[in-house]
């Protein structure tokens, strides 16, 4: 059976979430806390799916995941390992952000710099909560196989996409690595990006929540005919890969 698991840490809110969407898709699920996962990184190896969840790890003192990341960044070659190894790692919200900070994702090198991409301050300065649609972008995500467009929830403060420069973003623009962007952009975000995947198209980092569009109900237009439940998809695709 596929095994997933799950990463937590103080101020982590989203895990039994992803944990059940993931359930749901056919797979076994796992939640391995911050200190547990220090102790025995190579535990990782154990499973194919490994899921930073949404939340606000450490109240986002620093910066949104800042201090997660400086808490896991030497583990970092050991999750580069399980990804070239074919393994697969999704990050949603404050995963996504402890993703790029910790630059897994895109996952290029930029001359020094490893982090080559942030997630900042909305423009509008305030947290946002709401429903977006986004469009699907890359062609090599596994996780977005059979997806075009789709209807998801965002809900956090520290979500505009920055990369560091034009270069960079040029980079990500042509080399595939957007796999969502915004329709209607609601923080800020440069080029309307909402999420990114990596060269092997194994790992998935966005902002908004598939694991909050499960079901049909969900969607908060659901009794006037709009289809929710579009968010399982991307939980499925990662089980499907394995099958």
């Amino acid at each position: 059976m596929v095994k997933t698991l799950i990463f937590k840490a103080p101020g982590t809110n989203c895990d039994v979430e992803t944990g059940f969407a993931f359930k749901l898709a056919g797979s076994k699920v796992d939640f391995i806390h911050i200190s547990r996962f220090l102790e025995n990184p190579k535990i990782l190896f154990n499973y194919q799916i490994l899921s930073f969840p949404g939340g606000f790890t450490f109240g986002d003192y620093l910066g949104a995941g800042q201090v997660t990341v400086s808490y896991i960044k030497n583990t970092g070659d050991i999750i580069k390992k399980f990804i070239d190894n074919g393994g697969l790692t999704l990050g949603i919200c404050n995963g996504f952000q402890i993703l790029v900070k910790m630059g897994l994702l895109p996952g290029f090198k930029y001359k020094k710099n490893t982090q080559v991409v942030t997630l900042g301050l909305n423009t509008t300065g305030k947290f946002i909560d709401k429903w977006v649609k986004l469009k699907k972008k890359s062609k090599r995500c596994v996780f977005t196989e059979g997806i075009a467009e789709i209807d998801l929830p965002i809900a956090h403060a520290e979500g505009k996409f920055i990369p560091l420069n034009s270069e960079v973003l040029k980079n990500i623009e042509n080399k595939d690595y957007i796999a969502f962007k915004y329709i209607n952009n609601p923080n800020g975000s440069v080029n309307d990006i909402a999420g990114l995947t990596d060269k092997t198209g194994r790992i998935l980092g966005l902002m908004p929540h598939p694991e909050r569009n499960i079901f049909i109900h969900h969607h908060p237009l659901w009794k006037n005919g709009v289809k929710g439940g579009e968010g399982l998809k991307i939980f499925k695709n990662a089980v499907k890969f394995f099958k």
